[in-house]
């Protein structure tokens, strides 16, 4: 867990360099640069400085020089005519406007790669909102943590790799990255005579008609996240699908939902560990339902058709508790808040932040880069790429986090965790998971290799 700074905060580290850490920072750089030399067949070095950064980049410069590399910190603001062969190591800042304009153009043309120092130049350290233009960076080299740029808005389109200098270890209540070594260690390898009954039941309330690949992805979801025992509430026609997902024990509600289905799927609340509702359960009025489960305290996961039943019913939201998770895209959430989508999008760490409060409850915004908060800590999840972006992921989503807290995960871990194994790559996520993804079907296929 890597903390996140403002502008403001990175500033006033910067000022209270101890001088082995500034040293650090000045052979860090240093390195990153001659490795990127390396991979792009640079000649020099070409350093544009805005002036916070400009002593740390003339101590980098001077660092290159003594190893015998070319490297130039131009003292006017306008580009020189030939960058042919440089690596740019823009250490801006974010930089004016007036700074950037002038520069970036000329580096682009140029096709030189770029090596940012804490966030390219044109892209504001704060909201990650992008300038007109902007430096694509290939590396973004963070010191003492990441900006919150980096993660908002356009910030990800530009920043390239991340990594870290003198990373600052998160506090609890702090803004920060959730990443690989938080999710190991909420996965701890589980007992090898560990059985079903130990990983926990759970419910999944999901699926119509119109929308049956909602309930088959969830309950898979769910499974490979490492649930003992699911059971699938869902009417008749999602039930035939579920043949798909033998593991899966399915209830019966009726051909739709409506509140008599909403009341039988309520009963099969009583002794899980935990329940995901809301994944394609189309229009129907599941309002029983949610209040039944809310009322249980049980661990809960609400997305999709869930929060929008939520949104129609005012009188559920006192019923909202700290083990419930909420999963929220800007639209969902400006349904549930009567924020306009835009003033989520502005500010999704300030929103996550202030209903997580209101509510007593986990939110977790969409987006590019997810935010989690449960009011008191805030973690950004910035795995994944445009790919989870189609319909599916939502419903993996909550099949995985419904997974997790049927095991105990306390509810802001599981968002983070879900959110985090959602965005990795199948295999990242597989060497995570391991025994806990091996479902009886996967057995019988195994068998048949033999």
């Amino acid at each position: 867990m890597i903390r996140m700074l403002s502008r403001a905060a990175l500033l006033s580290a910067l000022n209270q360099l101890s001088a082995e850490d500034r040293a650090t920072l000045i052979r860090g750089g240093a390195q990153a640069a001659r490795a990127l030399m390396a991979r792009h067949g640079c000649q020099r070095v070409l350093f544009l400085c805005g002036e916070a950064l400009r002593p740390l980049g003339a101590a980098m410069a001077e660092a290159l020089l003594q190893a015998g590399i070319e490297a130039v910190l131009p003292e006017g603001a306008d580009p020189q005519t030939d960058l042919q062969g440089a690596l740019i190591v823009d250490a801006g800042l974010g930089a004016e406007p007036a700074w950037a304009q002038r520069w970036i153009s000329a580096v682009e043309a140029a096709g030189c790669p770029v090596l940012s120092l804490c966030i390219p130049a044109g892209v504001d350290p704060d909201t990650g909102y992008a300038a007109q233009k902007a430096l694509h960076a290939a590396e973004t080299l963070s010191l003492f943590g990441y900006l919150s740029g980096l993660f908002l808005h356009e910030g990800l389109n530009y920043a390239g790799e991340l990594s870290v200098l003198l990373p600052g270890e998160g506090g609890e209540e702090d803004l920060a990255r959730f990443d690989a070594s938080d999710a190991a260690r909420l996965l701890p390898p589980r007992r090898r005579t560990a059985h079903k009954g130990d990983s926990g039941r759970a419910l999944l309330c999901v699926g119509s008609p119109q929308y049956v690949g909602a309930a088959v992805l969830s309950a898979r979801a769910c499974l490979a996240a490492g649930c003992g025992i699911l059971y699938v509430a869902c009417p008749d026609e999602v039930r035939r699908a579920l043949y798909q997902v033998p593991e899966a024990i399915s209830i019966p509600v009726g051909a739709d939902w409506n509140e008599q289905s909403a009341a039988l799927a309520a009963e099969a609340l009583a002794g899980k560990q935990a329940a995901g509702i809301g994944c394609g359960l189309g229009g129907g009025d599941a309002s029983v339902l949610l209040a039944a489960a809310l009322n249980a305290k049980l661990p809960l996961a609400l997305d999709a058709d869930g929060l929008n039943g939520l949104s129609r019913h005012p009188a559920l939201y006192p019923l909202l508790h700290e083990k419930v998770v909420l999963t929220p895209h800007p639209g969902e959430m400006s349904r549930l808040t009567g924020l306009p989508i835009d003033a989520i999008l502005a500010d999704p760490v300030q929103t996550a932040q202030t209903y997580a409060r209101q509510w007593g409850a986990v939110v977790l915004l969409k987006g590019a880069a997810t935010v989690v908060s449960d009011g008191r800590r805030t973690r950004i999840v910035a795995e994944g790429n445009a790919g989870l972006g189609k319909g599916g992921s939502g419903d993996v989503l909550t099949g995985i986090i419904t997974g997790l807290l049927a095991q105990g995960v306390a509810p802001f871990e599981a968002a983070c965790l879900g959110s985090y194994l959602l965005g990795t790559s199948a295999q990242r996520a597989f060497d995570l998971l391991k025994e806990r993804m091996l479902n009886a079907s996967d057995v019988i296929e195994a068998l048949a290799r033999q």
